[in-house]
């Protein structure tokens, strides 16, 4: 019995031992129907048991097996034959012998069960043995095909768990990723607006004692109450660097923020939801937050509302987020930069803006945004091009179960030319860093003669001119490939429908390195005349300048002259402090 707990019985055992209890009592009552000429229950229970008990050795040795076999089955089908003319009894105990017998043994299993059938058929010898080897012949094909069936479980039940593993790494790099730059912005707050609201607050302090006149000491402590609320939510982004409600669902998010609007400013507002409720994309629980955030500003700032009826409605096919306020209104609502901005959001999401305003009957705004995790009936062919095996191959499982696409794969962007050359696929994720041709050579050969392939780069590289030059060359995304598969899936239905999208962290950056290159350009500085204002901004002498950039001293003297006359400054410490206050460096 200590077989059973170390191997426990497949479904194959427990087939084939179905139907050798149903052989042995089908022949055995047809057999007593048609000549009642031997006594029915000494024979059938013998024949049964010793039919059962080889199936206590099916998963010990073959050998052990083969011998209960012989001795039990083989043994009373000989006896029953001779004694009592009952032939064919050994069929059943043929066809399981041929299908537990591997490799060599079959050298062994193979005379053997023959003869024993050969011997008790009753038949003649050449009829037997004809029966006998097709029967055998037929059981071995039927093992083939259950290790066929055995060997794709194990292969689905490893896929499954490769799958469930990439997941958890998956998760794990998105969780490691967010960390870290809430850690950076962290920093950065505290170092930069956290201490400029403290300068400002120890300043106007000092000012309390210049302050004559009750107006005046009531407007100090106003601004110093504003500069003290604005440090308190500074102080609150650095310790929960969760501004929209990140880890919270849309609908809870939206409550949470129209909730503090209410108690902030004693405006009443209704929050309702309509629909089952279903997980969005970041991007777009990002920019609905802020259309809200938006709206409700305006309602109360431009349209004095005292109520706001905010709906948010989850349809299968798109996400609407409605604000109606009882404020002034107006006939022909001009678009601000808050409504621009609005309309910006959404148009990068394929989401459209709705205003309806009307004198004395306040204003309604309406937000939709396609539900881009809603699997759409058209397949979408998607090519992904990587470099690497293990990335190329989970991302193909991942988005292999994702019923709406079709994946097919390439090592490299040569491959990927060539692909499009044959296939035209509607989606390419595109790796950046690859052998024979890159992904961005490749992107742009692509782009020039299949302008209409849309192409998702998607890399480990936080990398802002990369990303621009994607960008400019004609890519509609630019991703992180620690992006949650799901967040990948919608994206990639987002662009299919003619979206755009790229990753918030390699936005933020590229933002910030155009506003450094837009400052730094206004006074046409170069970049070596940029490199030598950040030494002198370092405090550096112009013998160590020209060490640190192996240039000659009367080539740093040359730069510096050029750069003061940039700036329009006259030495040293005036361009060091106008490169500080303009952030030139």
């Amino acid at each position: 019995m200590r077989v059973f707990t170390r191997n426990p019985w497949s479904w194959q055992d427990w087939t084939l031992l179905g139907i050798r209890i149903l052989w042995v009592v089908a022949v055995i009552i047809l057999m007593y129907q048609a000549q009642p000429v031997f006594p029915f229950w000494p024979v059938f229970v013998p024949l049964l048991l010793c039919n059962l008990v080889p199936f206590l050795f099916v998963k010990s040795r073959y050998y052990r097996y083969l011998s209960a076999e012989c001795v039990f089955a083989g043994g009373v089908s000989l006896f029953l034959a001779f004694d009592l003319g009952l032939v064919r009894l050994f069929l059943p105990a043929l066809f399981t012998i041929a299908f537990y017998s591997r490799g060599r043994a079959h050298w062994c299993s193979l005379p053997i069960a023959v003869a024993l059938f050969v011997w008790s058929a009753g038949n003649s010898v050449t009829q037997s043995l004809s029966d006998a080897l097709i029967l055998y012949a037929i059981s071995f094909a039927l093992q083939k095909g259950a290790l066929a069936i055995d060997a794709i479980k194990q292969k689905l039940a490893m896929i499954k768990e490769q799958y469930t593993i990439l997941e958890q790494y998956s998760s794990q790099i998105e969780r490691m990723t967010l960390l870290e730059e809430r850690y950076r912005m962290a920093r950065e707050l505290h170092d930069t607006i956290g201490h400029t609201f403290t300068s400002m607050i120890l300043g106007m302090e000092t000012l309390k004692s210049h302050i004559q006149t009750d107006e005046g000491e009531a407007k100090l402590q106003g601004m110093l109450k504003l500069a003290r609320t604005g440090l308190d939510d500074i102080r609150r982004q650095v310790h929960q660097m969760d501004p929209a409600g990140e880890a919270l669902p849309l609908d809870r998010a939206l409550l949470q923020l129209s909730d503090e609007f209410k108690e902030n400013t004693g405006v009443r507002i209704i929050f309702r939801t309509m629909g089952e409720p279903y997980p969005v994309m970041k991007q777009a629980k990002l920019t609905l937050y802020r259309c809200l955030q938006e709206a409700l500003t305006n309602a109360s700032r431009h349209g004095q509302a005292s109520s706001i009826q905010v709906l948010l409605q989850y349809d299968h096919t798109q996400v609407m987020l409605q604000v109606q306020d009882n404020g002034t209104g107006k006939d022909n609502l001009q678009y601000g930069f808050g409504l621009t901005g609005m309309k910006e959001r959404l148009d990068q999401l394929q989401g459209k803006l709705y205003i309806h305003s009307q004198m004395d009957a306040g204003t309604m705004v309406t937000c939709t945004i396609p539900n881009s995790s809603h699997e759409g009936g058209e397949k979408i062919n998607i090519l992904l091009a990587d470099d690497q095996p293990l990335v190329r191959e989970s991302l193909r499982l991942l988005l292999g179960e994702e019923k709406d696409f079709e994946v097919s794969v390439v090592r490299d962007g040569e491959q990927a030319v060539e692909a499009c050359r044959k296939e035209r696929p509607d989606i390419i994720l595109m790796d950046i860093n690859m052998p024979e041709l890159d992904g961005i050579a490749a992107t742009k050969i692509i782009k020039e003669e299949w302008p209409h392939i849309r192409i998702i780069m998607i890399t480990t590289i936080e990398d802002v001119s990369l990303a621009a030059e994607a960008l400019r060359i004609g890519a509609e995304g630019y991703l992180l490939k620690s992006i949650h598969p799901k967040e990948l899936a919608a994206t990639i239905r987002l662009i299919y429908s003619g979206g755009t999208m790229i990753s918030q962290d390699v936005a933020h950056q590229l933002f910030q390195h155009r506003i450094e290159d837009k400052l730094q350009n206004q006074y046409e500085l170069t970049e070596r005349e940029i490199d030598v204002l950040r030494c002198l901004s370092e405090g550096l002498r112009n013998k160590e300048i020209a060490q640190k950039l192996h240039l000659s001293e009367g080539t740093i003297r040359n730069y510096i002259s050029s750069t003061y006359l940039k700036l329009q400054v006259n030495n040293r410490e005036e361009a060091v402090e106008k490169a500080r206050v303009e952030c030139l460096t």
